[in-house]
This record gives structure tokens, C-alpha cells and sequence, in this order.
């Protein structure tokens, strides 16, 4: 629930006991209603290993360091290059705007159970997909909507081996794309890990089957979710959010040792 501003605060106190306030006495008012709700630093800091140790009970792929590559994005071995840590703080920091008023635990426990909330919603969306899908939405969509394009475009087999070809889109500009390499000239496949549209182009003159196969590899059968890398698939998909996330339960019901219950944490100065 979203803090009142000392304007409603007013509008509060007149209502319901016939007295009018000012502004600044509103405001201290709400200044130390939030700092009781989120709690002295010493309150915090001598509950925070005991909760620490509950949330291992709970959760038990907890890492005690996480490697700086799962987290910030410019240490992620990856191939794309436009993805910022900044956006994604800025939009966590937005969802958890109310959490951050609270005292820290409080605000351990929105946060869990906010990814709670999304991995079984994903859960759900996995399972609400058809068994013929091979891949997650937003490629399979964005494929079949590149289809009709792609269909049309003049293709021209380069190497029947290596499964190369030429592609001439529709401003003229021509392009290769090799299907066992998995890229084309444009890099916008070798980037994104699924197919452009001269890729696209390709595979479907490769379903022709063209010369009946004549001088192909035998050892490869391209089969079309198989363009993609396998984080796009439907299967990878529902492992990722194939765990169940745990809230820590009430404090009342905690189990510690002894020697957890003894251990102190002293807040900075």
C-alpha cells in the first residue's frame, strides 16, 4: 500500500477527529510512521542471518557468490551488443517501489515473492502452448509473420553441400546465408540466434527439395525450430521455470541452531 502524502494526511485527521493539522506536522508524521515501518538498523541487521538461513532452507540452489556474469550484463559471454544492466535495474527499481519502503526483510520477502508470481505465471503460459510448438511465442510469431515475405524472395544455391545460398532481397542488395553455419551477411542471425530474413529465405528453398537432393550432405536433416539456438525453444523455455520459489514462512515458525541464533551482524556506521 502506497504511503499517504501529508496532503491526504490532513484531509485524514479533519475527517476523522475534527482537527485540522498543518503541512509539516503531517509530513513528520509520515516521516516517522515510515521509519517505525521499516525498522531500526539494529532491528534489521541482528534478524538478517537467522532470515538468510531460512531462505537456504527454502531455496536450495542458493549460491554464496554469484559470479558477476549472471547478473550484470556486460560480463555475459553473449553476441549481442545493445543490452544495457541499466534498463533492467531501472525497470526492477520500478516494480519494487513500494517494497523499498519497508524494512529489509520485508522487503526480501516482496521481492521473492514477486518472482514467485512470474515463474508460476510463465509456468502457465508454457503449459497453455500448443505440443506442436517448437518454439516460445515471440520468435514463433515473428517467424510466421516473416514467412509470407521471405517466400517471395529470389534464392539462388550457392553450395548444395554446405548448404550456402544467395538471396536477393527486395531492395536489390543480395545476401549470403549459410543453413549449417546457422549466419547470414546481414549478422542479424549470427546476433539474434534465429533466423533473418535471407535465412528464412533459405531454409524454405531447401524444404523445396530441389533437384531432388542431388549432391547434399546426408548427414544433416534441418528441421525448422533447429535454425534457432536452443534458448529459444519451447523446452528450454519450461525448464527455466520449472523450479517452485518458497516465500520464507513466519518468524513464529522458524527452526534455527544455536549457533545461528547466536550470530551477530553489527550495522555500518
Amino acid at each position: 500500500m502506497e504511503t499517504p502524502t501529508p496532503k491526504v494526511i490532513k484531509g485524514l485527521v479533519k475527517f476523522h477527529l475534527g482537527v485540522m493539522i498543518s503541512y509539516s506536522t503531517a509530513l513528520h508524521g509520515k516521516n516517522l510512521a515510515v521509519c517505525e515501518r521499516r525498522g531500526s538498523p539494529q532491528d534489521i541487521y541482528k534478524m538478517m542471518h537467522c532470515y538468510l538461513h531460512m531462505v537456504e532452507q527454502y531455496v536450495e540452489y542458493v549460491e554464496e557468490h554469484i559470479e558477476k556474469g549472471k547478473w550484470a550484463r556486460v560480463f555475459v559471454p553473449r553476441h549481442r551488443y545493445n543490452l544495457d544492466t541499466s534498463n533492467s535495474v531501472k525497470s526492477m527499481n520500478n516494480v519494487f517501489k513500494e517494497a523499498w519502503r519497508c524494512a529489509l526483510i520485508p522487503m526480501l520477502d516482496c521481492i521473492i515473492r514477486t518472482f514467485s508470481d512470474w515463474f508460476n505465471q510463465h509456468r502457465k503460459d508454457v503449459a497453455s502452448g500448443s505440443v506442436e510448438t517448437k518454439l516460445v511465442p515471440l520468435v514463433e510469431n515473428y517467424l510466421h509473420d516473416l514467412w509470407a515475405v521471405a517466400r517471395t524472395l529470389p534464392v539462388r544455391e550457392l553450395n548444395s553441400y554446405e548448404l550456402e545460398y544467395e538471396i536477393t532481397s527486395n531492395d536489390g542488395n543480395m545476401y549470403l546465408a549459410s543453413l549449417v553455419t546457422k549466419s547470414c551477411s546481414c549478422k542479424v542471425w549470427d546476433y539474434e540466434k534465429f533466423p533473418c530474413l535471407h535465412g528464412l529465405a533459405a531454409y524454405i528453398y531447401y524444404t523445396k527439395d530441389v533437384d531432388g537432393g542431388v549432391g547434399r550432405r546426408r548427414d544433416i536433416q534441418i528441421v525448422y525450430h533447429e535454425l534457432c539456438s536452443r534458448y529459444y525453444w519451447a523446452e528450454m523455455w519450461a525448464l527455466a521455470y520449472s523450479r517452485t520459489l518458497y516465500v520464507v514462512s513466519d518468524r513464529s515458525s522458524w527452526n534455527l541452531p544455536d549457533h545461528i541464533k547466536e550470530f551477530q551482524i553489527i550495522p555500518p556506521d
